[in-house]
């Protein structure tokens, strides 16, 4: 018996193949899991193929791209970046850095998505407003040493075992490589330069939603023999940030959703995410227009029950993920939450109040 919600996995698949004809896309993932056990609750690509078809069915569409698909996550990989800061005690969300627009790094410089300025900052206006030169400036400031320990730590570079097949690990140059430069540093900070499964994303995301605990992500949830049923459990993997810098990485995350992507919010939930616009590689560089366009987050936010990673390739209609993958996660979200019966807001907290006072 899987984890899969048979109603939850057909909302994400049609929200997701509307989504791609809506924004007129090459394609695209959405990953939904329970935070508290790391259960893949529904997960879907497309373009897929019909199984009643399999024998007529280009081998191209059999890898589950969910798992074996790499992608350079662009700003959504801020999240980590922003954890390790906090985690590691450089920064608070009130720490304030200068913003001239630009920033070198090993010889590279770096600028933010729209070519602008944007003053002193503090860290949640970073993530907030997705600065580039902000990330940078944390990236720069943790060092080489502490900011690969904490990308490993959120499971980058590695499988997550999870019971799938072909499970790809991503790709992540670290210092020592042959191939790894000093300006990774910066541009690995905002998921440039850096590739990444949806599924990895997904479970990097989780963590913060978990208190700081990375799970191992599983698909089966029972095995059943005659009369004899093996339950599995969740696994944690290890902690990778205290829990109360989850807390507070979490809080920033709220203010960056209600400041900048209210297109992911949720009526009657707070909802804690980040999106991602990151720029296709190309020999020779980056495509000059085309992108990824992701967004991940969780809600409630005070009391995690879901995640949801959505990510759409090559969207034409716009190239960001605030434009186009936000709303698929707020659709998705909206039905979800009804049908796992999960209260808003208002309604739980009301609950836990009246629950404490009769306690007392």
């Amino acid at each position: 018996m899987l984890t899969i919600d048979r109603t939850a996995q057909y909302i994400v698949e049609r929200e997701l193949a509307d989504a791609v004809a809506r924004y007129e896309a090459e394609g695209g993932t959405v990953v939904v899991l329970d935070p508290k056990t790391g259960a893949i609750l529904a997960m879907a690509s497309w373009p897929t193929y019909d199984p009643n078809r399999f024998a007529e069915t280009d081998q191209v569409y059999f890898p589950d791209p969910a798992v074996s698909e790499q992608y350079e996550p662009g700003s959504v990989f801020k999240v980590i970046t922003m954890a390790a800061g906090l985690d590691s005690g450089v920064v608070t969300p009130e720490t304030t850095i200068y913003d001239g627009g630009m920033i070198e790094v090993g010889g590279r410089t770096i600028y933010n998505w729209d070519r602008q300025p944007h003053g002193t900052v503090d860290m949640t206006t970073v993530l907030g407003k997705s600065l580039n030169v902000g990330a940078a400036q944390v990236a720069v400031t943790l060092g080489k040493e502490r900011f690969y320990t904490y990308v490993r730590r959120f499971g980058f570079g590695r499988i997550s075992e999870v019971d799938l097949d072909s499970e790809g690990p991503g790709t992540l140059k670290t210092p020592g490589d042959l191939d790894w430069h000093e300006s990774d540093l910066g541009t690995n900070s905002f998921g440039q330069g850096i590739a990444v499964t949806p599924l990895q994303m997904a479970m990097a995301m989780v963590a913060v939603a978990n208190d700081g605990l990375l799970l191992k992500p599983y698909v089966v949830q029972q095995f059943i023999e005659g009369d004899r049923t093996m339950f599995v459990q969740p696994t944690v993997v290890r902690r990778v940030i205290l829990a109360q810098t989850a807390q507070t990485l979490t809080d920033m995350l709220i203010e960056a959703v209600n400041q900048e992507t209210v297109l992911a919010e949720v009526p009657g939930y707070r909802v804690a995410g980040k999106t991602g616009t990151a720029q296709i590689p190309v020999p020779g560089g980056y495509h000059p227009s085309l992108t990824v366009a992701s967004f991940a987050g969780f809600l409630p936010a005070d009391d995690p029950a879901l995640v949801i990673l959505v990510v759409i390739h090559k969207p034409q209609t716009s190239p960001w993920g605030g434009k186009v993958a936000a709303p698929v996660f707020s659709s998705v979200a909206q039905q979800l939450v009804v049908l796992f019966d999960i209260p808003p807001d208002k309604i739980r907290q009301a609950a836990i109040s009246e629950s404490e006072n009769q306690a007392c």
